[in-house]
């Protein structure tokens, strides 16, 4: 979808490079990042004008912010139009988690095609390319998570192809039938064995 429709549609600012965060109980569970988000922001806020960019949450409809980026709070969102409409409108997603497996964010993002920035953990790499459909920071690493969501907005084409390559990810990795056939091959497999 058009960013500018969009936005438009949700009352978020066309003329900002938006980062989007959401997961359930977004700012409070400390096991979603939100704490080290703000830190990465704060880290973030060093090396850009912050009047640029604005972070929009979902999953939340408040949190403690100590930086100066203008933050949209969503509250929960209950319905799949709304959630794709807000990852189309988004120029990144963020998963600062800090355990997670295969959230459902991320393979959401994707899908809509918005490229995500997330720490090397778990199931994150199984879903994102580092430098190719997002941005892998190491464990924990606030700066470095900073410096991916960087990577992916000063760059207009960069993020363009980024966006281009997380839909391709999963249309060729985790449509229904991709994973039906993933799961077919190992019963197969183990018959075999059996």
């Amino acid at each position: 979808m058009d960013h500018a429709v969009v936005r438009r549609i949700l009352g978020l600012p066309e003329d900002k490079k938006l980062i989007l965060f959401g997961a359930g109980s977004a700012t409070s569970d400390k096991r979603k990042g939100f704490h080290l988000l703000v830190d990465a922001l704060k880290k973030l806020e060093t090396q850009i004008n912050p009047a640029d960019y604005e972070l929009v949450v979902f999953g939340s409809s408040s949190g403690d912010l100590p930086f100066l980026m203008k933050t949209h709070f969503l509250g929960a969102l209950n319905d799949e139009i709304s959630v794709a409409l807000v990852y189309a409108a988004a120029d990144v997603f963020v998963a600062p988690s800090t355990e997670d497996n295969l959230p459902n964010t991320v393979l959401e993002s994707l899908s809509c095609g918005t490229p995500v920035v997330a720490f090397n953990i778990g199931g994150m790499p199984d879903m994102i390319a580092h430098r190719e459909n997002g941005y892998l920071a190491s464990g924990f690493d606030t700066a470095e998570l900073a410096d991916g969501l960087l990577w992916v907005l000063k760059d207009q084409h960069r993020q363009q192809v980024l966006s281009g390559e997380a839909r391709n990810m999963i249309v060729q990795s985790f449509t229904l039938r991709c994973s039906a056939g993933r799961y077919r091959s190992l019963y197969e497999e183990m018959l075999e064995i059996a």
